[in-house]
């Protein structure tokens, strides 16, 4: 593979890595991956890619040496023009350096020469020790290697906070349309569960209506824990003064029953319960409106609002600072979560309002 090739084909598999399950912790590579020395990690990225790229590469070779040995190659162009292109667009995961080789510790001809001269001896021992073995394997073992690799990294950005490019002013109607597009595409409901979250936390400051607001992750089981629904606003006794259930697709009948019997059921007293979700399905309206006018008799109030729609509506009567309050808690919701794809997605619908002129 040229260039080009490898880092598309790098892109390919990150993108691949991001959308399954990561979450596994890997000591063997996690110990290089989370290195203190930025040189390694930079080192053991390109040095795989490069030998997956061109199987007859040395593994171990930093500098092509002038063509006096076949297996050299040049490590520092491959990693200029590859790996530090894709590490500045993922949120510098490997550290920030336009061109890691230059760097003494990669001044070498190879990895395993000259180590009395380094400091971390003990880490390049062990990067040597993990990279050698693999000079030897076919492309299909590397690449299995390599994706471990990646996993690792995708565990170590999700713990990274991300430098969200906050606006200083947005106008209601454009933040209406940022929040509008960021839950539009399908997120296995995180981003409505997060928005909602977020605008709970901004609400209960400015309104002071609550002290504390806890969310459940994605698809949480809701039983075994004892939560009474997705989002849960408590005041500062810790009793719950709203439970909401967050759905990124109309309301069911079922949806309803569930919830109710969760309400019901919770450890806590359940007084109002909320459906942040876009609709009632048309054919249950009636049946819905029924079950609130029961249920209410019975001391539990049940309402439904589209998420945007409550935005809009409790946003006209904020100050203009609320709204980049909502868009910086949005970030730290996500960053807490380490949901990489949907916080990729954040920080580019962010980073295009630059261009954006600001309306009052």
């Amino acid at each position: 593979m040229d260039y080009n090739e490898a880092l598309n084909w790098l892109n390919e598999q990150w993108q691949l890595v991001l959308d399954s399950d990561f979450d596994e912790e890997d000591p063997e590579i996690d110990q290089l991956i989370n290195s203190n020395v930025r040189s390694l990690r930079y080192a053991l990225i390109t040095q795989i890619l490069g030998k997956i790229a061109n199987e007859a590469r040395g593994i171990l070779f930093i500098q092509s040496g002038g063509g006096e040995d076949p297996l050299a190659w040049d490590a520092r162009s491959f990693c200029s023009k590859v790996v530090v292109p894709w590490v500045s667009a993922n949120h510098n995961v490997l550290g920030t350096s336009p061109d890691p080789y230059v760097n003494n510790p990669l001044r070498r001809a190879r990895l395993d020469v000259d180590l009395d001269k380094l400091r971390y001896r003990d880490q390049w021992d062990a990067i040597i020790g993990f990279l050698e073995p693999l000079d030897r394997m076919e492309r299909n073992g590397l690449e299995k290697i390599f994706i471990r690799c990646l996993k690792s990294l995708a565990r170590r950005l999700a713990k990274q906070d991300l430098s969200y490019q906050i606006p200083a002013r947005i106008s209601h109607k454009i933040m209406l349309g940022l929040l509008t597009n960021y839950i539009s595409s399908p997120s296995g409901g995180l981003r409505p569960l997060v928005l909602t979250a977020s605008l709970m936390k901004v609400l209960g400051k400015a309104f002071s209506i609550f002290l504390s607001v806890e969310a459940q992750k994605v698809n949480a089981p809701d039983s075994p824990t004892g939560k009474p629904g997705d989002v849960m606003c408590c005041d500062r006794d810790g009793n719950i003064i709203l439970t909401i259930e967050v759905k990124d697709r109309n309301l069911t009948l079922a949806d309803t029953y569930s919830s109710i019997t969760k309400a019901r059921s919770s450890k806590k007293t359940i007084h109002n319960l909320l459906f942040a979700a876009p609709n009632i399905e048309e054919t249950e309206m009636s049946t819905f409106l029924k079950i609130t006018e029961e249920t209410w008799q019975s001391g539990l109030n049940i309402n439904q609002i589209d998420i945007i729609d409550l935005t809009n509506a409790t946003f006209i009567l904020l100050a203009e600072n609320w709204r980049i309050e909502l868009l910086r808690e949005i970030g730290n919701e996500l960053d807490q979560r380490g949901a990489h794809t949907d916080r990729q997605v954040w920080y580019d619908l962010l980073r295009e309002l630059t261009s954006i002129e600001p309306e009052n």
